[in-house]
């Protein structure tokens, strides 16, 4: 008999399994590395048959594998990334050029030094001890832990969620956190997947973003229900965009690839940058409702 499970969007008990675990090796931290290219591996995926959000339910308690977790691979690209969260900062500057700002799920804090070179009061919080310490090290305000932290007090003009909110078992209570974090006049960024882009329907379950460490998958419907039920308004909707090493995105499309045309990788494509768009990741700037300066 299967175990009664609910919708972590609208909390309905009607779901139904989409998608069996391909998980075949006991998981660890390795499986949540920012860099992992397992794509198409993921935990059961079930579907919410009334507001179709889709969800990894009985893949258990992950927040240790992030705490354990490092990525040498990860900083390996930060140039690259500093670009991509540059482009998030300007899409940012359209609605806050100043003040103070957070970013939740800060990874080595790339997003807070771009901000802070832009003049923003700029720190961060993240879970991973490695990551956070690769923060520490360049001196960057990037806190341990996760959110409602001792250290983290809002309120703030910018809160960000850059790839984050897929990889947790609550997405509503962590869009409250930012709501409650951001000033009543603050602005919040999200960035995360499109399970409806036309990307996840060509690829099927072979898309990129189909992956352990992703446990809920949104689209437009499920992203913006989930931002009315914490009280937050949508004032825009872009496709993000990313920048990688021309070695990082090509042993990446190997993957997809028959064994016989794996060939070696090249070494000059290591530096090649190559912007990236697949019109499959939102961009959404966020608003508290009632906030009359929109």
């Amino acid at each position: 008999m299967q175990e009664c499970f609910c919708c972590w969007v609208c909390g309905s008990t009607k779901l139904r399994l989409v998608k069996p675990s391909n998980i075949s090796a006991p998981l660890n931290s390795n499986w949540f590395k920012i860099t992992d290219l397992h794509y198409g591996v993921t935990g059961d995926i079930f579907q919410c048959s009334s507001c179709g959000f889709m969800e990894c339910p009985t893949i258990g308690e992950v927040i240790g594998f992030y705490q354990e977790l490092d990525d040498p691979d990860y900083e390996k690209g930060r140039n690259e990334r500093a670009l991509q969260m540059s482009q998030v900062l300007k899409f940012v500057q359209q609605y806050r050029t100043n003040g103070r700002l957070l970013d939740i799920g800060a990874g080595t804090g790339i997003l807070v030094e771009e901000a802070l070179n832009l003049g923003f009061q700029a720190e961060g919080v993240e879970p991973s001890k490695w990551l956070q310490q690769q923060a520490c090290k360049r001196g960057l305000p990037v806190f341990r832990g996760t959110v409602p932290h001792a250290e983290i007090t809002g309120p703030y003009d910018v809160v960000t969620l850059i790839d984050v909110i897929e990889h947790v078992y609550s997405p509503i209570e962590i869009l409250e956190h930012l709501h409650d974090l951001m000033a009543e006049e603050g602005r919040g960024v999200i960035v995360t997947p499109d399970v409806g882009s036309w990307a996840a329907r060509l690829l099927g379950w072979k898309w990129w973003h189909f992956r352990v460490a992703h446990i809920g998958y949104f689209n437009r419907q499920t992203l913006l229900r989930a931002l009315k039920k914490v009280n937050l308004y949508p004032l825009a909707i872009r496709r993000a965009g990313w920048v990688f090493t021309g070695d990082y995105l090509f042993d990446r499309i190997k993957t997809y690839l028959p064994a016989f045309l794996r060939i070696r990788t090249p070494r000059f494509l290591g530096r090649v940058q190559v912007p990236v768009n697949l019109l499959d990741s939102f961009m959404i700037v966020v608003a508290k409702r009632g906030d009359k300066s929109r």
